[in-house]
C-alpha cells in the first residue's frame, strides 16, 4: 500500500510540474501577442489574468525596445526619446527620474499601463485557475 500511496503522490507532482510548466509557457506566449500593435481592447483585457507582473513589466520594456509605446493598446511609434535619466522641473524645484517614463508615448500612457500592472494578479500563474477571474479597469481617458 505505501508503494500505491509513493506512487500517487509522484503523480500529482508530475501533474504539477506540468501544470506550471504549461501556464509560464502561456505567459510567454500572451508577452509575445502583446508585443504587436494594435492588440484589440477585449483581447487585451482577456490575457491579464494569465500573466504575472515580471511579465507585464517584460511587455512595456521589450515595446520600448521595439520603439513602440510601452502601453500594450497604443500603436505609437516611439520617437526623439530623451536620452537623459533625469527631469528638472524649475516650477516644482524638483528632480524626476524619467527611466520608466521614456517607454511611453505619453503621460496617460504611463499612468494607464501603471493603473493595469498595479491589477495584475501577484499569485503563482499555475493556481490561477483555482482563483475567481478578475475584472480589470482601464484608466479613463479624461484623467
Amino acid at each position: 500500500m505505501t508503494t500505491e500511496k509513493g506512487e500517487q503522490l509522484r503523480q500529482q507532482l508530475i501533474a504539477a510540474v506540468v501544470k506550471k510548466r504549461a501556464a509560464i509557457a502561456r505567459a510567454h506566449e500572451i508577452v509575445v501577442r502583446l508585443l504587436e500593435p494594435g492588440i484589440p481592447e477585449p483581447e487585451f483585457l482577456s490575457l491579464l489574468c494569465e500573466i504575472g507582473p515580471p511579465n507585464y513589466s517584460d511587455i512595456v520594456d521589450e515595446r520600448e525596445i521595439n520603439k513602440l509605446c510601452g502601453y500594450p493598446l497604443c500603436s505609437t511609434v516611439l520617437e526623439n526619446v530623451p536620452k537623459q535619466k533625469y527631469s528638472i522641473s524649475a516650477a516644482k524645484n524638483k528632480v524626476y527620474d524619467i527611466t520608466e517614463r521614456k517607454k511611453f508615448c505619453s503621460g496617460y500612457c504611463f499612468k494607464a499601463s501603471e493603473y493595469i500592472k498595479s491589477q495584475v494578479p501577484t499569485s503563482p500563474l499555475w493556481l490561477r485557475d483555482r482563483e475567481t477571474r478578475p475584472s480589470f479597469q482601464l484608466l479613463p481617458r479624461n484623467t
